[in-house]
């Protein structure tokens, strides 16, 4: 009776067998399934050898004998909880890195993990689970007090006027950019903070240079910058393509305000003279280091978007490209109009950042 029994077990283990292997033929898994490890005792329990149990199902000896001796030993074929791995930081050291991270948000989590004998990505789990998460840093321009209070002063001033008889300017630079993105860890919803910013200054060898004016129509005109840009050359940007263009666009100045930066190119004594001789002409001057406060930024970004096809890469050809670029930006009058609309969101975020940077 006993005999009996076995066969029909051994039997059943067969038939499981048999079953797994139509599901899932030639099964090779990290993790050995439940049916798998039941036709392996099922062939045991069979009087198979360990050997043609493994040829049979396609796992290695070891599995085999792994299953047989749980089942024999412990009557069960369920996986045994692991204990988990020891931490490889104590609680003293994982505080020490948080307060780290928080104190000087631009590390590199390769050179940390160096120093506690550990690599960087257990550096970068503590950081993450105290909710500072690996970032690019934002370049913004680096901004005295003084400055700040200027931005301050100007939001305050400016933050009900209407916005759709300015005309914004400026010029644009376009350099090779030697400064590698900044990576650092901070927390969510923090990119503008003025902690995890990279404040820059420019510099960098000057490819080609252009001025050009927007309204809340559309772009104006562009120029141009021959060699390096001065106050005479500014002044006949004046005088040969924005009185000329505004002219024809809206009459001239009479409705219009003209909105400039503080550069010493446009303050220096005979650009004040030149616009003292120009009445009709009322100036809005945007205070230093203030990209943010000035839409055409985002036109000078757009235009850049698609540098990386130009082949060959020649001042003409970039010069080429953003002519065309600053042409196809006329087929758009939304993108404008949306610009001048943002002129009130970003004199609010000034404020709400006391005159520090903002996401603009």
């Amino acid at each position: 009776m006993l005999k009996s029994n076995k066969v029909a077990r051994s039997e059943r283990w067969s038939m499981s067998s048999q079953y797994c292997l139509e599901l899932q033929p030639g099964l090779q898994q990290k993790h050995c399934p439940m049916e798998l490890r039941g036709a392996i005792v099922g062939q045991h329990l069979a009087g198979r050898t360990y050997d043609e149990i493994s040829q049979s199902l396609k796992v290695s000896i070891k599995t085999v004998k792994r299953w047989v001796n749980r089942q024999r030993n412990e009557k069960h074929l369920n996986r045994r909880k692991q204990p988990g791995q020891k931490r490889k930081l104590d609680a003293a050291q994982r505080a020490e890195l948080v307060k780290r991270i928080n104190d000087a948000p631009f590390q590199n989590a390769a050179i940390v993990g160096r120093e506690y004998g550990v690599n960087k990505n257990t550096i970068k789990k503590v950081w993450n689970d105290s909710g500072v998460k690996h970032r690019i840093a934002a370049k913004k321009p680096k901004l005295t007090p003084a400055q700040e209070e200027d931005r301050m002063g100007y939001a305050l001033e400016n933050l009900t006027r209407d916005w759709s008889n300015v005309i914004f300017s400026d010029e644009k630079t376009f350099v090779s950019d030697r400064h590698q993105r900044l990576h650092l860890y901070r927390p969510d919803n923090m990119r503008y903070n003025k902690r995890f910013i990279h404040e820059t200054q420019r510099s960098g060898r000057i490819s080609t240079g252009v001025w050009g004016w927007i309204s809340k129509d559309g772009a104006g005109e562009m120029a141009t910058i021959p060699g390096r840009f001065k106050s005479t050359g500014y002044i006949e940007i004046l005088d040969e393509v924005l009185m000329p263009t505004v002219d024809i666009s809206y009459g001239g100045f009479d409705e219009m305000i003209f909105m400039q930066d503080n550069c010493s190119i446009h303050t220096s004594k005979i650009c004040k003279k030149w616009f003292a001789n120009h009445p009709e002409m009322t100036l809005l001057v945007a205070p230093s280091n203030s990209p943010d406060l000035n839409p055409i930024e985002h036109v000078w970004s757009e235009i850049t978007r698609d540098w990386k096809s130009i082949h060959p890469r020649t001042i003409e050809n970039l010069q080429n490209q953003i002519q065309r670029n600053w042409e196809l930006l006329r087929l758009r009058p939304e993108y404008f109009k949306n610009l001048y609309e943002s002129m009130p969101r970003r004199l609010n975020a000034v404020i709400d950042a006391n005159g520090g940077p903002t996401k603009y």
